[in-house]
């Protein structure tokens, strides 16, 4: 690099701030990699203040001026530093003093297209306060997906953005902020841009869409997920739109943060260990069972599931191949919330298996860290899966994944072979598909140790950091600055 890039991530949420989802990883751990690079990299998020607690913040911006439809809204921006990487927090209660970032629990707020149009012209509105004029606005899901149009349009003829480029990531292209017409006046999106070809879908505003519009370069968070995007069956209606862009639309896999998921010195688990030595894992599998209130059965595979309960994960066909899958010599034990219709089924699996099934409905960040250590095998039935990280976490403490070829699974997974292979890998979203590779993934534990070990030894010896990943971003940052 001739000279450090100046780069502005936008985003909804950060690990160590708030966290719904994988989004948060990218938030922190893809700038700390790109701080170690040189560059002049600062995060802006929206201040949750009812959830961001224990941060030491300092006043940015005590006062800005955020012009919105034919008003002005006033708003403060706050700073603190994560391991030396600036980050600003956009004040505004009316709109995110709130208790959860996006719902009240149960529905999405009504205001959400206001409240993140509103963020995404305030970071223009902050950097200009900030005097940084960023070379880069890497913006982030729909949430920030309205910042691509108010740099091409409402700042258009304002000589300090005039070399600032924007990237716009996919980390779910299923969630693409729709909105009802009403709030346009307010976001100052002209008449001039509601069609097909901009914001408009089925007669509402599409948040995405109009960043697939006006950002500069898009991309998604796998290779794979980038492909997917093209297509009918995996682009989520943005498939015509993307496919105009196809020269512009990348993929870059994220990283995965090794000093929190790293069965070496993971302080979370029972006993830690390493591909050399994998004692303390066997241990591990003793103690989860335990946890569980299952039969300490150190002889049968042990497979673990740590997700969301939706449709998106798999669970329609997977249920039923469970049915069966459950009447083999093998446990299931599954961390999870989500959809109540997959919580009862859990339930009536762990009623009728109740030697083989342990669930919890709910969140336990040390709890996922057991599973990932006691268990054998790691499922993942995703119909689809932009990148995923509980793959790579698997991978990492020989737990073998077994998932469906989709997304960032089929770029982080190979299916088991006599001489390669890091876990087990299907293809078709059907019951009889995921039968059929547990079944293999269990053989293989049963009939073939040695296999199963060799497998163990390659997955441990996979490497997917946010360096190589920051690495690919700094290129692709290069290459959108030329637009």
């Amino acid at each position: 690099m001739a000279e450090p890039l100046k780069i502005m991530l936008a985003i909804s949420e950060v690990d160590g701030f708030v966290k719904t989802g994988g989004l948060a990883d990218i938030g922190r751990s893809l700038p700390l990699a790109l701080k170690k690079r040189g560059h002049d990299v600062r995060i802006i998020l929206p201040y949750y203040s009812k959830i961001i607690r224990q941060k030491t913040m300092i006043p940015a911006v005590e006062t800005l001026g955020v012009p919105m439809g034919n008003k002005e809204l006033w708003c403060a921006v706050k700073q603190c530093f994560e391991e030396k990487v600036p980050v600003y927090l956009v004040e505004y209660d009316l709109f995110f003093a709130r208790e959860r970032c996006y719902d009240d629990g149960t529905y999405p707020f009504v205001d959400n297209a206001e409240r993140f149009g509103f963020f995404s012209k305030a970071v223009l509105q902050a950097c200009q306060a900030l005097n940084f004029a960023p070379d880069i606005i890497h913006c982030n899901d729909w949430h920030t997906a309205l910042l691509p149009f108010y740099l091409k349009e409402h700042e258009k003829d304002n000589p300090f953005f005039k070399k600032t480029a924007t990237l716009l990531t996919f980390h779910n292209a299923s969630f693409q902020g729709h909105f009802p017409l009403t709030s346009r006046e307010f976001l100052g999106i002209g008449w001039e841009h509601f069609s097909s070809d901009r914001f408009e879908d089925f007669g509402q505003l599409n948040f995405l869409k109009g960043g697939i519009a006006w950002a500069d370069k898009i991309n998604a968070v796998s290779p794979g997920y980038a492909e997917e995007l093209l297509t009918p069956l995996g682009g989520h209606g943005l498939h015509e739109m993307l496919q105009r862009r196809q020269n512009d639309v990348h993929g870059i896999l994220n990283g995965c943060d090794y000093q929190t998921w790293n069965p070496e010195i993971d302080p979370y688990i029972p006993v830690t260990y390493s591909a050399l030595d994998l004692n303390g894992k066997r241990t591990c599998k003793e103690e989860l069972q335990k946890a569980f209130q299952l039969p300490r059965r150190p002889d049968i595979p042990v497979i673990g599931m740590v997700t969301r309960l939706s449709a998106q994960k798999g669970f329609e066909f997977a249920i039923p191949a469970l049915m069966e899958i459950l009447n083999w010599e093998l446990q299931l034990i599954v961390l999870g919330a989500g959809e109540h219709w997959i919580e009862g089924a859990l339930d009536v699996l762990e009623q009728q298996f109740p030697e083989k099934v342990g669930w919890k409905n709910g969140y336990d960040w040390g709890l996922a860290h057991w599973i990932e250590a006691g268990s054998d095998m790691f499922l993942m039935p995703s119909l689809f899966e932009p990148c995923g990280l509980n793959q790579m976490y698997s991978l990492k403490y020989g737990t073998l994944p077994i998932v469906r070829s989709v997304g960032g699974l089929r770029d982080t997974v190979t299916h088991f072979t006599e001489a390669d292979g890091t876990g087990f890998v299907f293809e078709e979203p059907s019951p009889e598909a995921l039968i059929h590779c547990v079944r293999q993934s269990v053989e293989t534990y049963y009939e073939q140790p040695a296999a199963f070990q060799k497998l163990i030894q390659n997955a441990m010896a996979k490497q997917f950091d946010w360096e190589n990943s920051a690495d690919q971003y700094e290129d692709l940052y290069l290459e959108t600055m030329k637009k």
